[in-house]
Order: structure tokens, then sequence, then C-alpha cells
């Protein structure tokens, strides 16, 4: 059994920051690359109507389904058992495999710094961070918030230092790798898979619903405490870095922040203050490396309690916590630290903007079928909210098929294994061992 309410809605903010916040030190950048400033900022936007929008919808649900399993249980209870178990091994992968890309970005800023990375910080960042979430829930997400709130501090920090140099023609000043125009709908097709980077996975803090206090109340505040707080970073970095350091030095760059501070007039490399922000971009990294290891193992635990993976997957050890599925994500995640970190994006971007398809059709499926759940917390245009969320889902999934074609090629292997594994089960039990379970 998991630890009943054992998260109030600070800590439940704190998460859905923490899983967000590494994106806006590292990844996005590769946007301004792919189609300049102007074309990443109205994508960005874009973006956060997306997220913020799909987090709301997942606020209405959490209260009304709350489990471990958030997303693949709201899925599941739309659409019966093969939708569900689709939608939640793709968001288990999508979380598992992007701890690999915080694990280098990571180590992008520690080298910079320090002259530390590979291998050695890698296996200890795993180690450390799986077994304290071992040792309990409260402890790793307690940690959680005090990281995310360093992060946070650090970026507000990173924008009143750096905003003195923002200079306009930095701004629209195009890459040379690029033939796009500074303004146009390719360009923000383009940037779309990066700039979703600045906001993806806050909707899985639905996954705390099992274990927060007075759901109703403490799951929406929570939510939208965090949404509100990643646009306020996202609109400081996306302008200050570039702004100061320059589209094309900060677009390549593994430590985008620390790069603009550093690599240009600004703050130089024995900036004190490029060192504290630097410091800070490790801290937001940690957070949301916590975060997905998380949300990951509460995926996998809700799964395999439900029939649909291996038994073993369901257990939890003596303070209440699952940790075969931790260790399970340390042995995916650390090997998967070794690949391009653009390609890791792009695919945890696809395999979660499918999950936000059916999300988002659930939502409006369980409010039309469903019209008598108890819902503590009801959004207000929730149905437009879904459509337009739809829409836009779409654009960020045709987007993504830039994907590397051996990326693609795993990915389509590990579905067909998962369907396999689904089919053998669902032979095996009786329809009835697979439904959706009340964990209300």
């Amino acid at each position: 059994m998991l630890k009943k309410s054992a998260l109030g809605w600070p800590k439940i903010a704190g998460l859905g920051i923490a899983l967000v916040v590494a994106g806006q030190f590292s990844g996005w950048n590769f946007g301004l690359m792919a189609g300049g400033w102007l074309n990443m900022l109205v994508a960005t936007l874009l973006m956060a109507l997306l997220c913020g929008g799909l987090a709301l919808c997942v606020a209405e649900l959490s209260t009304a389904l709350p489990s471990a399993g958030g997303v693949f249980v709201y899925a599941q209870s739309a659409f019966g058992p093969f939708v569900g178990y689709l939608v939640g091994v793709a968001c288990a992968l999508a979380l598992t495999i992007g701890t690999g890309a915080a694990a280098t970005f990571i180590c992008a800023y520690t080298e910079s710094m320090f002259g530390l990375g590979g291998w050695a910080v890698k296996g200890a960042l795993f180690a450390v961070i799986i077994g304290i979430h071992i040792r309990g829930v409260g402890e790793a997400m307690g940690l959680t918030m005090i990281a995310g709130v360093i992060a946070v501090a650090a970026l507000l920090t990173f924008g009143v230092a750096m905003a003195p140099h923002v200079e306009l023609a930095s701004l629209l000043a195009m890459p040379a790798a690029t033939s796009t125009p500074a303004l146009s709908l390719g360009g923000i097709f383009a940037c779309v898979p990066f700039a979703i980077w600045l906001f993806i996975t806050v909707e899985q803090t639905g996954s705390a619903a099992e274990e927060a206090s007075n759901p109703g109340r403490n799951m929406p505040r929570g939510i939208l405490a965090a949404v509100a707080t990643l646009l306020v970073t996202a609109l400081v970095v996306l302008v200050c870095a570039p702004g100061a350091g320059g589209v094309e030095a900060v677009g390549s760059a593994g430590d985008p922040l620390y790069a603009a501070m550093t690599r240009t007039n600004a703050y130089g490399d024995g900036s004190w203050l490029a060192k504290v922000i630097g410091c800070g971009a490790v801290f937001g990294l940690i957070a949301t490396f916590f975060s997905l290891v998380y949300a990951a193992s509460r995926q996998l635990f809700a799964m395999a309690r439900d029939g649909l993976f291996p038994q073993w997957l369901g257990k939890t050890g003596k303070r209440g916590t699952p940790y075969p599925a931790l260790l399970l994500i340390g042995a995916i995640g650390l090997p998967l630290s070794t690949v391009d970190p653009a390609t890791v994006m792009l695919a945890v971007v696809l395999l979660l903007n499918v999950c936000y398809l059916l999300i988002f059709a659930a939502y409006l499926r369980i409010k039309r079928s469903q019209p008598h759940l108890a819902r503590p917390f009801r959004l207000v245009g929730g149905t437009l909210i879904a459509w337009l969320g739809l829409a836009l889902t779409l654009v960020v999934i045709a987007a993504c098929f830039q994907l590397d074609l051996m990326m693609l090629i795993a990915l389509g292997v590990t579905f067909v294994l998962c369907i396999f594994n689904y089919l053998l089960r669902a032979r095996a039990h009786s329809a009835t061992d697979i439904e959706v379970p009340d964990h209300a």
C-alpha cells in the first residue's frame, strides 16, 4: 500500500514545478537553432496553452479518480483496458527515458563549471536519487520541493542579472544554419517539439492524487500554482538567455544559461554569479530527475498492481515505496543517458503527446458518460479547453516525426513487445482482473 495523505498542496506544486523545471535550464534552446527566437516565442505561448489546459483537465480527473496510475487510469476508465494500457506504457516509457536526458544535462553543467562529468556522475545521480525514493515519499518530495524552490530562485536571479544586457537585435538575429523566415508557420512548426519542453510532464502531477491529503482541494491548488510559476520562469529564460547571450551561442549549448552568462561580455568565465546560476541549474535538473523517477515508478507500480505488468513491480517495501519499480527505472535510464539528448527529447515529446491526445479524449468522454461522478474540482470551460488541446496535440505529434529513424524503430519494437505482454495477460486472466479498480 502507498502512504496516504502524505502530500499537501505545496508539495504537489513542488512536484509539478520540479517535473518541468529542468527543461527551462536545458533542451528548450535547441528550438532557437530550429527556427529562431520569434518563432520560438510563438511556439512557447501555444505550448503553454496546451500544457496548462491539459494540467487543468487532469486536475479535474485526479479529484474524480484519484490514483497513483494517473493518466493511465483516466484513459482506462474512458476507453477500456487496452487503450488505458497503451497510455500507461507510453507515459512510463517517456518518463523513464527522460531520466537519461536529465542526467546528460546535469553533466553538461557540472563539466562546464567544475570539470566533472561522465559515468561516475551519472551513476552517482541514479544511485542517490533512487535510494532516497526507496527511503520514503515524504523525504523524496521534501527534497524535491527544496531543489525546485532553489531552481526557481536561480531562474529569477538569472532574469534580473541578464535583463540589463538584453538587446532586441540579439533576439531577432537568425541562426546561420537555418533558412526559416523570422516569423512563419514552418518556423513555428519546427520549434514546437522544443518549446513544449518548457512545460512538458506537468500533467504527471496527477499521479500524486492517491497520496495527497484532501485531493479535491490540494490537487487543483498545487497544479495551478505549478503552471503559473512555470509560465513566468519560461518567459524569463526565453527572453533573457538569447537576448543577452545571442541566439547562436545559446541555441547550440548543452548549458544555455551558463553559456549566456560566460560566453559573452555580460559576466565572463570567472563570474561568481554565473557559478551560482549554474549551481541553481544543477539543482533544477536534479529536482526534475527526482520527479521523473517518482512519476515513472508510480505509473509502473499502478499498472503492475492492476495485473498489467509482472506482479513484482507492484510490491512496496516497509516504508510504503515501490522499490522494484524504482530499481527498474535506474536499470533503463542509466544506459539511455549515452544517447544524444535531442533524440531522447523528441522521443519523450512524441510518446507523451500520444498520451495527451488520449487524455483529452478521455476527459471529454468521462465528462459525457459519467456526469454524476463526484468532482470536487470542476474546470470552467473544460470541454472547449479539451478540444483546443486536442488540435494542438496533433500539431506537436506531426512535428515530432523529424525524430531519428533508429529511435522510431526502437519505440515501435518496444510497443510491439508491450502489446504482446498485454495479450498474454488478457488470455491468462478474466476481464475483471484488468478492469479499472476503485482507488478512491
